[in-house]
C-alpha cells in the first residue's frame, strides 16, 4: 500500500513538473491567460519560483458556482428578491453571520483577482471586480449588523479608488481624456462622502487611511490626467506607472503566499 502512495505521488509530481514546463513561467513572464473548453479564461500567475496559482477570469476566481450561481453574491441576492416578492418590502431581511463572512470572503478573492488584473492593465475586468464588491459592502451597509457591515464598508475608500481609475484607463483607452477626468472627479466626490460618513460614525482612523491615501492618490491621478493633455495616457496617472506595476505584482504575491490571516482584513 505504502508503494502504491509513493508512486501515485511521484505520477503527480511528474505532472506537475511537465505542467511547469509547458507553461514556461518565469520571472519576465510570470503570467500566463488559458481559453478552455466552455470559453473561460483561466489566469497562471508563478508571482515567485515557488508558488503557482489559477484565477478565473469571471465568475468566482476558483471557478467554483456555488448554488449553480456564479457567486455567493448572486445567490445571496437572488435570496433578496425572494423575501422581497414573498414579503412586499425588503424590510426584515438578513442572513447569518456565517453568510456574510462567506461575502466577505468572497470579496477579498475577487480583489486579488483585480489587484492581478490592474497590474497587467485589464481594465474592463477591474471595473467589474470593484463594482462587485462595491455591491458587496453596500448590501452589508444596509443589511448586516453595523459591526459586522463594518468589515467590508470600511475598505470602501480604497474599492472607489480602483473603481474610478479603471473607468479612467477605459475612457483613456478610447481617447477620451474628459471623460476619464469625470471619472476621477466622480471618484474624488464620493470618497469625500464616504470621508463624511466616517467622521460622522467617529472612524477617525478609517477617514484619516482614505483620505491621505485613497483621496490624495486620485488627486495625484486627476493631476497627471490633466498634464497629458490630449496625449494618449498609456502610461497615465501614478496608479498605472511601471514603479506602481511592480508594487501591485509584490502585493499579489504576499497575498497567493497568504494562508492564515483574516481574509477580509486585505482590502
Amino acid at each position: 500500500m505504502a508503494n502504491d502512495s509513493t508512486q501515485r505521488n511521484t505520477r503527480w509530481v511528474q505532472a506537475l513538473d511537465r505542467l511547469l514546463q509547458v507553461l514556461n513561467l518565469d520571472e519576465d513572464h510570470p503570467i500566463r491567460i488559458l481559453t478552455i473548453e466552455d470559453g473561460r479564461e483561466v489566469v497562471v500567475v508563478q508571482p515567485n519560483a515557488f508558488t503557482v496559482s489559477r484565477i478565473y477570469a469571471t465568475g468566482r476566481p476558483d471557478g467554483s458556482r456555488p448554488h449553480g450561481m456564479d457567486s455567493y453574491y448572486d445567490y445571496f441576492t437572488g435570496k433578496l428578491e425572494k423575501y422581497e416578492e414573498e414579503n412586499g418590502t425588503r424590510e426584515g431581511f438578513e442572513l447569518t453571520e456565517e453568510e456574510w463572512q462567506t461575502l466577505f470572503e468572497e470579496s477579498f478573492h475577487r480583489y486579488t483577482r483585480y489587484l492581478l488584473f490592474a497590474g497587467i492593465k485589464r481594465w474592463e475586468d477591474v471595473k467589474r471586480d470593484t463594482d462587485m464588491n462595491l455591491s458587496v459592502t453596500n448590501l452589508a451597509r444596509e443589511y448586516a449588523p453595523s459591526e459586522i457591515a463594518w468589515q467590508s464598508y470600511q475598505y470602501k475608500g480604497y474599492m472607489i479608488m480602483m473603481n474610478s481609475i479603471a473607468k479612467a484607463e477605459l475612457s483613456l483607452q478610447e481617447d477620451d481624456p474628459d471623460t476619464a477626468l469625470q471619472q476621477i472627479d466622480i471618484g474624488i466626490q464620493q470618497i469625500g462622502e464616504f470621508c463624511g460618513e466616517c467622521l460622522r460614525e467617529e472612524h477617525g482612523e478609517a477617514e484619516n487611511i482614505t483620505r491621505e491615501r485613497y483621496l490624495s492618490n486620485l488627486i495625484e491621478f486627476r493631476s497627471d490626467l490633466e498634464a497629458l493633455g490630449t496625449e494618449d495616457g498609456d502610461n497615465s496617472g501614478n496608479e498605472t506607472s511601471e514603479e506602481d506595476d511592480t508594487d501591485l505584482l509584490t502585493e499579489l504575491e504576499q497575498l497567493l503566499n497568504e494562508v492564515d490571516s483574516p481574509e477580509i482584513e486585505r482590502e
